[in-house]
Order: structure tokens, then C-alpha cells, then sequence
């Protein structure tokens, strides 16, 4: 396996530990100690650590070390904003664009993504793989990129409620699907609208009642 596979492999672990919270908010990265547990070089784990450092979920603290990055009240009240004024309409291009086959996957992964069967982690990413296929069946590369970086970081934060007792269940799924299978833009949007509100209230205050107990997790 070449050099850069290995930093690949080391990136999408990495990267898992941390979108899972396996690596929690606020825990100090060991280049050694992560080499050792994925069994391989510190190389492609400093590689992998510093492609992390430049997308933000990886801070460097000087004399103190490197961290995963805390939660970020301001920008996650940020990420729901960005939200609301890119996926509604990403939901309705996806409507006037998508072929009924797609729309029909849609609808599939929509209950896969509600499946009480499988463990909240699980749901937790395909609630954020349904709002990147909305956004892939807009036909819009640069949205579908935006709305996979967004629902990242929201799928830490939805993995972090459920450490803390709080899971999260997406209810409007099936909703919104519904309402792109209408192809009426303002079903759409408000449906949209509603689901990502309701989301948002939802976070902030099961991230805000954990704060001052666990404020290593949080960055305000």
C-alpha cells in the first residue's frame, strides 16, 4: 500500500472517530497513540491530522497541543442559518430535476434514515446522507459540497447528544420527501423550513443544558 493510500486510509478514520465522537469534542490527538491504535506510521497520521487541522475539525492550541475542535455554539446557530437559505432550495431543483427513480431511492433512504432497528450513530449519518442526496439530485456539485460539510459537522453534534442522553429522531424526513414528490416549490420550502427550525431548537438546547458540565466539550 503507497504512501498516500495509507494517508487516505489514516484521513477517513480519523475523520470517522471524530464525525462519530469516538474522539469526543476537546480530546488531545497523539500522532503516536493514533498510529499505534490504526497500526500504522505517525507519517500518514500527521498527514491525515493536518488535512483535518485545514477543514476546522482539528485545532492546534500552541503549548498546549492539538485538539479535537470543541463545539461551536455560534457557528452550529451558523450552520442552521446556512441551512435554511441553501437546502429549501436545493429541495426544490432536486424536485424539478430528479427522474422518478431517483425520487423513488429518495423515498427509501428517507425510511432507512428512521429505522428504529439500527443503532442512533447509524441514523445519525444517513439523516445527514438523505439531506447530501437532496442536494446531489439538485444537480449542483459546489451545493451538494456545501450541504456535505454542513450535515458533517451536525452529525457530530447529533452523535454528541446521544453521548449525553439526548438522541436525536428525525421526524420530518418523510415529510420533506413528500413534498419534493409534489414538485410544489412553496410545499417544499416550507417543509424544508420547518424541518431544519425544528432541528435547530432541538440542538441548542440539549447542547446549552450540558455546557456548564461538560464545558471541555464546548466553545463559546
Amino acid at each position: 500500500m503507497t504512501k498516500t493510500s495509507m494517508a487516505d486510509q489514516a484521513y477517513a478514520q480519523l475523520k470517522r472517530d471524530i464525525v462519530k465522537t469516538t474522539l469526543r469534542p476537546g480530546t488531545m490527538i497523539s500522532d503516536s497513540a493514533i498510529a499505534e491504535e490504526y497500526e500504522m506510521s505517525r507519517t500518514p497520521v500527521r498527514e491525515a491530522i493536518n488535512s483535518l487541522r485545514r477543514e476546522g475539525l482539528v485545532v492546534v492550541m500552541p503549548r498546549r497541543g492539538t485538539f479535537v475542535k470543541p463545539i461551536d455554539f455560534s457557528e452550529i446557530q451558523d450552520l442552521y442559518a446556512l441551512r435554511k437559505m441553501v437546502e429549501p432550495e436545493a429541495a426544490v431543483l432536486a424536485s424539478e430535476r430528479a427522474s422518478s427513480a431517483e425520487l423513488e431511492d429518495l423515498a427509501e433512504l428517507s425510511e432507512l434514515s428512521t429505522d428504529p432497528s439500527v443503532e442512533k450513530h447509524v441514523l445519525n449519518e444517513r439523516n445527514g446522507q438523505l439531506h447530501v442526496r437532496i442536494a446531489e439530485l439538485s444537480g449542483v456539485p459546489v451545493l451538494a459540497k456545501t450541504v456535505r460539510s454542513i450535515h458533517e459537522e451536525i452529525e457530530r453534534c447529533l452523535n454528541l447528544r446521544k453521548e449525553l442522553g439526548r438522541p436525536y429522531k428525525a421526524v420530518n424526513h418523510g415529510r420533506l420527501v413528500d413534498a419534493i414528490e409534489s414538485h410544489d416549490p412553496g410545499v417544499i420550502r416550507d417543509t424544508a423550513l420547518q424541518g431544519i427550525e425544528r432541528a435547530r431548537s432541538h440542538m441548542m438546547t440539549v447542547l446549552t443544558s450540558h455546557s456548564g458540565s461538560a464545558s471541555a466539550l464546548y466553545q463559546e
